[in-house]
């Protein structure tokens, strides 16, 4: 019960973090809630082509999650599903980290909270 919770967790705020990374991509002047902040709100074409990147990875973890629940056909066996949950909990650790050292003081108000959320909930999910 507590793992198919955190699992729902997962899926709602990483499809989060993916459109919020989306819409950087796409140009939206968000660029003060993120690492690499600019003064006008805009970052580099190479940040915002990092913003598309980490929205495809948040689909993918999404995707996975999804198939936690049973929502979609697992391809992996449990051997190699238990790997990732554990490679996803190495994921939300780094998320946490930076998002909790921060120096940008936006960024950390937005993303402290929800990614030590994330990182409890794939320990859940992986024990």
């Amino acid at each position: 019960m507590l793992d198919t919770f955190s699992s729902s967790f997962l899926v709602f705020a990483y499809l989060a973090a993916a459109l919020f990374h989306l819409a950087i991509a796409l140009g939206a002047p968000l660029a003060a809630y993120v690492h690499g902040e600019n003064p006008n709100g805009k970052l580099r074409f190479s940040r915002r082509a990092l913003g598309f990147g980490l929205s495809l990875a948040f689909i993918a973890i999404v995707g996975h999650y999804l198939a936690q629940l049973g929502l979609f056909t697992p391809i992996l066996d449990a051997a190699g599903n238990a790997v990732v949950n554990w490679v996803l909990v190495g994921i939300a650790t780094v998320q946490a980290f930076i998002a909790n050292t921060a120096k940008n003081l936006k960024q950390k108000k937005l993303w402290s909270g929800p990614t030590v959320a994330m990182l409890l909930a794939a320990i859940i999910v992986a024990v």
